[in-house]
């Protein structure tokens, strides 16, 4: 399992140290590294997003469908969170947009 954040935010680097904590089989890297390019280009991905967070795991999953796919993955309680990937994904990719956009705000 690989987390590939935006090293630059400091918001996206406390939630990879988070995620570490909480699951040490979960591996973070910078979406800009060499390392993270290649395996997204292994599942087809040239493209990468930096208003993004990719979850690799059997498959790539982006923006709120990688944070649920994070959340499967911690402890108790946070792991409950991941139920809300249920909820259509429109509302669930406008709530991560907004954060997205938000986030160096709250550095």
């Amino acid at each position: 399992m690989h987390l590939l954040y935006d090293d630059q935010c400091q918001f996206c680097c406390s939630i990879a140290r988070w995620a570490k904590a909480q699951n040490a089989a979960i591996e973070v890297s910078s979406v800009r590294s060499a390392e993270s390019k290649e395996l997204l280009k292994s599942h087809g991905i040239n493209f990468i997003d930096l208003q993004t967070v990719y979850f690799v795991g059997d498959e790539v999953h982006v923006r709120s469908r990688a944070a649920f796919q994070l959340l499967r993955h911690t402890r108790i309680p946070w792991r409950w969170l991941s139920l809300f990937r249920f909820l259509p994904l429109p509302l669930t990719d406008f709530v991560y947009n907004l954060i997205a956009q938000n986030r160096y705000r709250w550095n």
